[in-house]
């Protein structure tokens, strides 16, 4: 049968890509969606399980788009700063008044803990007494600066986005490809634990989802463990450099 506006309850979409590299919306995408969801009564649901609370320099992700308000929200890590597990769905005060009124018959064994929440609201308090968005977007620039600089350097590297403290590498091979991780027999796979382990060894820990290298300091960070931080993954960069075959 025909499939239609009336078939989709709902449009489910990350503000800004996560584990996927760090892709911010190309202007006016964000509210091309929201006006599509109102055009045909579909509800905008918005993962910020990754960008929430402050990664990108605004509390949720979706703020970074003028005038997108979403139907449902759903975020966690930053919640409770990723002390213990906790998430939350927030929804609009029409589908809230709905389900007062037509509750379903389900619930959650470990929903709402006492300590989890206990974490969040310290967490949250510290959050906003310490001005944890002003010091993203203090840093921010510096941050992207040195995304750039690193770009520059190493030729592996053929492009990066960031906003906030979230940044990603693309990774190239000599010929400006993918690195060819996933052809039979597998090909620079070695190349790619060199440089795991160089990472290792600088003393970082982080994502690794090839051929994107994720970067996403702590939101406490200082200047001086930023830079500290670039200058560890600067050396760990220059043994994959050098692992693909890449001149500098």
């Amino acid at each position: 049968g025909r499939e239609g506006p009336e078939n989709v309850a709902s449009i489910m979409m990350e503000p800004i890509v996560g584990a996927g590299g760090c892709l911010v919306m190309p202007k006016g995408y964000m509210q091309g969606v929201r006006a599509i969801c109102d055009q045909y009564g579909i509800l905008m649901h918005v993962d910020e399980v990754m960008v929430g609370f402050g990664r990108t320099g605004e509390l949720f992700g979706f703020q970074n788009y003028d005038g997108v308000l979403p139907d449902i929200v759903v975020a966690g890590k930053g919640l409770a700063g990723a002390t213990l597990p906790l998430s939350l769905t927030a929804c609009n005060s029409k589908i809230m008044d709905y389900f007062e009124e037509h509750p379903l018959g389900w619930g959650a064994t470990y929903q709402a803990h006492p300590v989890a929440l206990a974490a969040a609201y310290e967490n949250l308090k510290f959050f906003v007494n310490n001005d944890i968005l002003g010091n993203v977007n203090q840093l921010a620039p510096i941050f992207e600066k040195n995304l750039q600089k690193l770009h520059e350097k190493h030729n592996c590297i053929k492009q990066y986005r960031a906003i906030g403290l979230f940044g990603c590498f693309d990774i190239q091979d000599v010929d400006g490809g993918n690195p060819k991780l996933q052809h039979k027999p597998p090909m620079n796979q070695e190349a790619f634990a060199a440089y795991k382990s160089a990472y290792a060894e600088a003393g970082l820990v982080g994502l690794h989802r090839y051929p994107h290298i994720h970067s996403a300091p702590p939101l406490v960070i200082t200047q001086e463990e930023l830079e500290d931080g670039f200058d560890r993954l600067d050396r760990a960069i220059s043994v994959l450099n050098r692992a693909l075959g890449h001149s500098q």
